[in-house]
């Protein structure tokens, strides 16, 4: 593809951020839709069936096996916090290529039949989710780099690519696994060695040297590394969402029981992936003109999707006694919120990360986030497990839903209340954007 250049903004606000990196180009764009969809093909080609296949092709006990799927995602979602100063040191591009090689390297030595104890293949595992975490963190600081009118874009891109990636893992994992179950983690090496490959061509220099404008300065990375009272309510706000969301993608299948098989389920979640692929670029666009509009921006945005979010949190809920057609519906909805939502905080987090750097603000939303929705699952799975036969929606299988749904709305009332369009400039000019609110305490 060409590497056309988007044309720059006329109303371009002088307030932003004057070091900012150049427009996104169709090459990159495409290079960091690739790499992203294929590292989280490979993650979800051995994430969902890696406790099934310690246990069955690797000898190891149940116990033994969830402590190893665990210690993999833990380290997923940790380890963007705490490799922060490994990434500052290598640098964005570099920091991705890393990740992507040492993924490669591990799922290979995965592949090789050895015979480990659990905490070998522990190591192994949580090396998995390390990489990964690195080159996600790193990716989406080069994002951020980009001007403010061209990151929706490019998160909205990732999103896309990570759906896409997600539908498309389980399929060949299950089918690896009927097939050739020794091969599995092999399928992963190679679909990171894809992402590997286009790596050369993602935004940025190689090396330290190559700062991306979003980074924050020398001095402020040296100095203080705690986050403001901004970045701070904002991410912790944003965890309501994340509850919410837990709701559905991870506590769904045990809530509906026996109302809906597996196979129409899974197919419901397909619908999800599909919907983001073909939906995301358009929606994206729409929201970017939203955001430039003189009776919206930010906060009502959130709102809207918040709104819908928790209307499809209560369709779930009753969808196990009214049937398949609803949960397809309130899946439609849910999809749609999140097309709004996700890119919509992945960019806020880069405007409100203040003295910190980009990596280590992506890093910290990312544990903040993970621990959301790991404390949603684990409360929601607890009451759906434990509902004594209790009918949907009066019965307290049920609540999860109910909370969920209340959750989402206040986290968009809460944001709105915040997200009012400026019609002045911002007064300052670190985190100035076209997208700027005008807030006393931006969250």
């Amino acid at each position: 593809m060409s590497e056309e250049k988007a044309a720059p903004r006329e109303d371009a606000d002088p307030g932003a951020d004057p070091e900012a990196g150049p427009a996104l180009t169709r090459r990159q764009l495409t290079a960091l839709v690739v790499a992203r969809a294929a590292s989280s093909a490979g993650f979800f080609a051995v994430l969902p069936y890696l406790g099934l296949w310690l246990t069955d092709d690797r000898g190891l006990s149940g116990a033994a096996a969830g402590l190893v799927v665990g210690g993999s995602i833990l380290a997923n979602r940790a380890g963007g916090a705490l490799l922060v100063p490994l990434i500052h040191r290598l640098g964005l591009k570099t920091s991705v290529g890393a990740g992507y090689l040492g993924a490669v390297a591990v799922f290979a030595v995965l592949g090789l039949g050895l015979t480990l104890s659990t905490y070998g293949w522990l190591v192994l595992a949580a090396l998995v989710g390390l990489c990964l975490a690195m080159a996600t963190t790193a990716m989406k600081a080069q994002v951020a780099a980009f001007p403010a009118d061209q990151r929706l874009r490019g998160f909205g891109y990732l999103n896309m690519a990570v759906n896409a990636g997600s539908a498309v893992g389980p399929v060949i994992g299950g089918q690896l696994l009927e097939w050739h179950a020794d091969r599995l983690p092999l399928s992963a090496a190679l679909l990171d060695l894809v992402a590997l490959a286009v790596v050369p061509a993602l935004p940025g220099a190689w090396g330290a040297s190559g700062r991306t404008g979003a980074a924050a300065p020398a001095s402020a990375t040296r100095g203080r590394r705690v986050p403001g009272r901004r970045f701070v309510a904002f991410t912790v706000l944003v965890c309501g969402t994340w509850v919410a969301y837990a709701q559905v993608f991870d506590v769904l299948p045990a809530y509906l029981g026996d109302a809906v098989g597996a196979r129409d389920l899974g197919l419901v979640f397909t619908l999800n992936a599909v919907l983001v692929v073909a939906l995301q670029v358009p929606v994206s666009a729409l929201s970017r003109r939203l955001l430039d509009g003189p009776r919206a921006g930010f906060g009502p945005l959130c709102l809207a999707a918040n709104a819908v979010l928790g209307l499809a949190v209560v369709l779930f809920a009753l969808g196990r006694s009214a049937g398949l057609g609803l949960i397809v519906a309130a899946m439609v909805l849910f999809t749609l919120s999140e097309l709004v939502w996700s890119p919509l905080y992945d960019t806020r987090v880069g405007e409100h990360r203040g003295e910190l750097s980009t990596t280590a603000a992506y890093a910290l939303a990312g544990v903040a986030w993970g621990t959301a929705e790991s404390a949603g699952a684990w409360l929601g799975t607890l009451l759906v497990v434990h509902r004594s036969g209790q009918d949907a929606p009066t019965g307290t299988a049920a609540l999860p839903y109910w909370g969920g749904a209340a959750l989402a709305l206040l986290t968009g009332l809460a944001l709105s209340r915040g997200g009012r369009v400026s019609s002045e400039r911002p007064r300052g000019g670190q985190e100035g954007n076209v997208h700027d609110v005008d807030v006393s305490a931006r969250t």
